[in-house]
C-alpha cells in the first residue's frame, strides 16, 4: 500500500489558485490526491499532520544553482567579473573528487533544508548528482563542458563529453533526475564546439543550460572583441573573431536556442532580442543576488517575463553558487528579487509578491519543462511540498500568506521538506545519507583551500 501522508495547517497556498485558510493537502505514495479546505463534518483524524500555525506550499524549484562550489563559500569577493571567472577556475584546481562530493552534498542539505525540492545544477565534476542521490532531492543535473582554445578538436571533446553525460544518466535515479548539457558560456566554449554541442543535444533531446548576457565583459566581446576577456584570449595565443551581434543572436545562429534551452543571466540582453526569444521558446533564469554581489547590473526582469510571446512566463530563480549568492536560501533570492526590480522600475507595485513566488515554484518548473508534475499543488502533481512554521513574530499579524511568506519568511522556518511523498527534512533533521562524512571531508578540504592564498590576491 502506498504511503499516505496528509498535513493540515493554518493556509495552503496551491500556487495557481487562491490560498486555503485551515488547509489541507493529502499524498497517496509519490502523488497529490487532494488540496481542500479541513473538513468540518466530524471525519477520522488519525494520520493527520496538523502543523497548525504554518504555511503549506510547493516545494521550491531552484533553477540554477552550482552546489559543488559549496566549498568555496566566502572566498574571492570584491573582484572585477572576469577576474573572478579565472580566480574560481584556479580555485578549482585545488580540490580532488571527494572533495567535490562532500561539496555538493553540503549544498544539496542546505538546499534541502531551506524547502527546496528541485535543483537545476551546473556541475563540472559531476559531483552535484552525488549531492542529490545523498538528500533524495528531485533535480536536472547539466554537465558542463569547456573549450574556448583549440587544443582539444570537436569530434574529441564531444566524444568526451557523451561519456560524462551517459555516466550521468547510468548514476541518475529514474522518476527523480534528468541530465542536460551545459557549455559554459560564450567566451569558455568556442563556436564550432557550440555548433556541435547544439547538434548532439538536437539528435538526443537533451536539455541544454548556458551563462548568456552576463557582463559588459561578455557582450564586449561578442560585439567587437575588445575588453578583458579578448585580451586574455589574445594572451593565452586563442583566435577570436567576433560575430558582432549580442549574445543571444549568437547562440541563435549556433543553434542552442529551443524550448530546451535555459539562459542563465540575461542582464545584457537587448531589445532586438525579443522576437528570438519567442520564436525559439527559450526560458531563463534569474539569479538577480548573483547579478548584484558581482557588479554586472540588473536583469530587466519584466522583459524576460513577456519576450513577446503568449503563455505564462518561462523564468524561474536562481540562487547561483554560493560562492557569489552567499546562501541557498530561496526566500532570500525573491524578496531581492521583488525590491531590487522595484527600486529599478521605480515601481511600488511591480512585481508583486505574487510574481516572486511563481517564479520560485511554477514557474521555475516551466523553465525546466517539468510544469505537469511539480511546482504546484494540484491532484495528481508530485507532492513535493515545504512546510513553514510562521509562529515567528515576523509573522503577525498574517494579513496575506503570499506576502507574508514573501516578505518575511527565510530558511530558517522551514519545518518541513517532502520530496515525492517522502519527508526528507523535518524538526531541523535531514534524512539523507552519508551527512556526517560529507561535513567532515568538506572542513579538511577547505583547510586545505584556505591554506594557499587566494588567487590575484
Amino acid at each position: 500500500m502506498a504511503q499516505r501522508l496528509h498535513l493540515r495547517a493554518e493556509w495552503v497556498l496551491p500556487v495557481g489558485s487562491p490560498p486555503i485558510p485551515d488547509g489541507e493537502v493529502i499524498a497517496e505514495g509519490a502523488e497529490i490526491v487532494e488540496v481542500r479546505s479541513r473538513r468540518m463534518d466530524g471525519s477520522p483524524t488519525n494520520g493527520v499532520r496538523d502543523l497548525g500555525q504554518a504555511v503549506v506550499m510547493p516545494g521550491l524549484v531552484n533553477v540554477h544553482a552550482h552546489v559543488e562550489y559549496t566549498i568555496l563559500r566566502g572566498l574571492l569577493d570584491g573582484l572585477p567579473f572576469f577576474e573572478w571567472i579565472r580566480a574560481l577556475t584556479a580555485l578549482k584546481s585545488r580540490c580532488e573528487t571527494d572533495d567535490w562530493i562532500a561539496s555538493a552534498t553540503v549544498g544539496a542539505a542546505e538546499a534541502v533544508a531551506s524547502g527546496t525540492t528541485t535543483i537545476a545544477d551546473c556541475t563540472d565534476s559531476g559531483a552535484a548528482l552525488d549531492g542529490l542521490l545523498a538528500l533524495g532531492a528531485r533535480g536536472l543535473v547539466y554537465q558542463e563542458a569547456f573549450g574556448i582554445g583549440e587544443d582539444v578538436p570537436v569530434d574529441e571533446a564531444i566524444h568526451d563529453l557523451k561519456a560524462r553525460v551517459a555516466e550521468l544518466a547510468r548514476r541518475a535515479e529514474p522518476g527523480l533526475h534528468r541530465v542536460g548539457i551545459s557549455p559554459h558560456s560564450p567566451y569558455t566554449v568556442r563556436p564550432a564546439l557550440l555548433r556541435s554541442i547544439a547538434t548532439y543535444a538536437d539528435e538526443d533531446g537533451l536539455p541544454i543550460c548556458i551563462h548568456a548576457a552576463e557582463s559588459h565583459v561578455e557582450v564586449e566581446l561578442l560585439r567587437r572583441g575588445t575588453g578583458t576577456i579578448a585580451d586574455s584570449l589574445a594572451a593565452r595565443g586563442i583566435a577570436w573573431h567576433p560575430p558582432g551581434s549580442s549574445v543571444v543572436t549568437y547562440l541563435h545562429d549556433l543553434g542552442l536556442l529551443s524550448s530546451r534551452t535555459l539562459l542563465v543571466h540575461g542582464v545584457q540582453v537587448s531589445a532586438s532580442d525579443r522576437a528570438i526569444i519567442a520564436q525559439s521558446g527559450a526560458a531563463w533564469a534569474h539569479c538577480p543576488r548573483s547579478n548584484a554581489r558581482l557588479g554586472v547590473g540588473v536583469a530587466p526582469l519584466r522583459w524576460m517575463r513577456t519576450c513577446g510571446r503568449p503563455g505564462p512566463p518561462r523564468v524561474g530563480l536562481g540562487t547561483d553558487s554560493v560562492v557569489s549568492a552567499g546562501t541557498m536560501d530561496m526566500f532570500e533570492e525573491m524578496r531581492f528579487a521583488l525590491m531590487i526590480q522595484r527600486a529599478l522600475g521605480r515601481n511600488p507595485a511591480k512585481p508583486s509578491a505574487g510574481d516572486v513566488l511563481e517564479m520560485a515554484t511554477i514557474g521555475g518548473a516551466r523553465a525546466l519543462g517539468m510544469e505537469h508534475s511539480i511546482g504546484s499543488l494540484r491532484e495528481g502533481a508530485l507532492a513535493d511540498i515545504v512546510a513553514i512554521s510562521v509562529r515567528d513574530r515576523r509573522y503577525s499579524p498574517m494579513h496575506d500568506p503570499v506576502q507574508a511568506v514573501v516578505f518575511a519568511g527565510n530558511a530558517r522556518d522551514v519545518m518541513m521538506t517532502v520530496i515525492a511523498g517522502t519527508p526528507v527534512y523535518e524538526k531541523g533533521r535531514l534524512a539523507g545519507h552519508g551527512l556526517r562524512a560529507a561535513h567532515s571531508r568538506l572542513r579538511r578540504a577547505t583547510a586545505k583551500v584556505r591554506s594557499l592564498p587566494e588567487p590575484g590576491a
